[in-house]
């Protein structure tokens, strides 16, 4: 699931873009392959239901479908977590996405958890605002235990919100996320690319576990260990919970969160000093949490479908659902140089087929156990999409190859290297996060089970 962002790097590669069909541009002789018919099967389309009334698939549809599977309104964390929340003024969340968790949208007006920097107060003088970047800096720093009397405007957002701060604790101990990807009925482009398809939890989430982290240093430090440890516990969960979510946004930001709660538990070791019977009770509860995200997982799915969905957009080349491609910075633009210059010269199935052949070699090489060879296969892949794309600039209106078949083999293999390149860009980022969250979780369980030990030996 793919957020709206902005960046400067798309300019240089739309640029790069432009030259490339520039030098493409000639009348195709081949068939008029756009309204062609697109297969729907394993090899092409990927899910094969279900079906729109014009007989595309409604990927979003078919993703919720597989993630809701044993999903009840009693057992889904989002359930409980969306009366927690802060309402969201950029986008409200439509009718359909309740109705697809089976609950009733909460009042606006109810009590949530807060953004700590915006609960507190607006300075007013100097002195007030070197105080704020102060107070910024401890909200946004590395987790350490703290007292009221440090941070005497943090701990009173945090005890403020102590009721919506219990029902995320109680969201915690549900077993089940499930936040439906919603394309419907929330724009005037219906349905929207998958690309655009947005879930409030990927950004709320986020400010409520920091919230109750924050609160478990505030009680660390006040030396009430046991409401520290449940707080931490509590954060655990929910990242773990979050990473249960389609994509690699959900994936991308549990480990982020992952990372920071290890930080936090590591200054409650140091602090706490536990016992032998608390060490082995932390030890065991951290090994009783539901596995972390796997982010062959998401690719294989949520990523591949958005990819997929996203050449079927520019192929129907409908102006305002290209126009949301931007969600990943200059897809959009080639969508639109894609059917300014190559529109009848792609055969769409081949395209589709070629693509789904990237996917396959991507989630092959993350789910390697090697790290070495996972690295090595997957740069091979993005190296291949990005040499795929600039040796286009080779091909040229003169060339034997501008024209009939040979053309629409080629511009339809080079269609699917250059989108896949795109949505494959940050694949490496992610997985060196995958693997340094893996290896600071493993590191904490390392610091736990000596501690055990040691105490075992002075207690003995």
């Amino acid at each position: 699931m793919i957020q709206f962002k902005i960046s400067k790097h798309w300019r240089p590669v739309f640029v790069t873009l432009l030259a490339v069909v520039a030098l493409l541009v000639r009348d195709a002789d081949g068939d008029d392959s756009t309204k062609s018919q697109i297969k729907i099967d394993r090899e092409t389309t990927f899910l094969t239901g279900p079906l729109r009334t014009d007989g595309s698939v409604d990927y979003a549809a078919g993703i919720n479908a597989r993630m809701k599977q044993d999903v009840t309104p009693e057992n889904n964390a989002c359930v409980l977590l969306c009366e927690a929340m802060q309402p969201l003024e950029a986008w409200d969340m439509p009718p359909e996405y309740f109705k697809e968790i089976g609950r009733t949208p909460p009042p606006k007006d109810r009590s949530y958890v807060r953004y700590l920097a915006a609960g507190i107060a607006d300075p007013s003088s100097d002195a007030a605002k070197q105080r704020l970047y102060l107070v910024l800096e401890f909200i946004q720093g590395d987790p350490r235990p703290w007292k009221r009397s440090e941070f005497p405007e943090v701990a009173k957002v945090l005890d403020g919100d102590d009721e919506p701060l219990r029902i995320v604790l109680a969201a915690a101990e549900r077993d089940q996320f499930y936040s439906p990807v919603i394309t419907r009925g929330v724009d005037e482009v219906d349905p929207l690319p998958l690309v655009a398809a947005m879930d409030p939890m990927t950004t709320q989430l986020p400010y409520l576990v920091h919230s109750l982290r924050l609160r478990a240093m505030l009680n660390l430090g006040e030396g009430d260990h046991e409401a520290a440890w449940e707080d931490l516990l509590g954060c655990f969960k929910l990242a773990r919970l979050l990473g249960m979510g389609m994509s690699k946004i959900h994936a991308q930001r549990s480990y982020m969160l992952e990372e920071r709660n290890c930080a936090a538990t590591e200054a409650y070791i140091r602090t706490a000093d536990p016992s032998l019977s608390q060490a082995k009770h932390y030890l065991r509860a951290l090994q009783s949490l539901p596995s972390l995200a796997r982010l062959s997982e998401k690719v294989d799915l949520f990523e591949r479908c958005a990819y997929l969905d996203a050449l079927l957009v520019i192929r129907t080349n409908q102006e305002g659902a290209i126009a949301y491609l931007d969600c990943e910075p200059g897809l959009a633009a080639t969508g639109k140089m894609v059917n300014l210059f190559w529109k009848d010269a792609i055969d769409w199935n081949e395209t589709l087929r070629i693509g789904n052949r990237y996917y396959d070699r991507l989630v092959k090489s993350l789910e390697k156990t090697d790290l070495a060879q996972r690295r090595e296969e997957v740069t091979v892949l993005q190296q291949e999409l990005k040499s795929l794309a600039e040796r286009a600039i080779g091909i040229r209106g003169t060339d034997d190859t501008a024209k009939g078949r040979a053309a629409t083999e080629s511009k339809s293999k080079l269609v699917a290297a250059i989108i896949a390149e795109k949505l494959m860009s940050d694949i490496d980022k992610c997985r060196i996060f995958e693997a340094r969250v893996k290896q600071r979780f493993a590191n904490l369980e390392m610091t736990l089970a000596p501690a055990a030990n040691r105490k075992g030996i002075s207690e003995e």
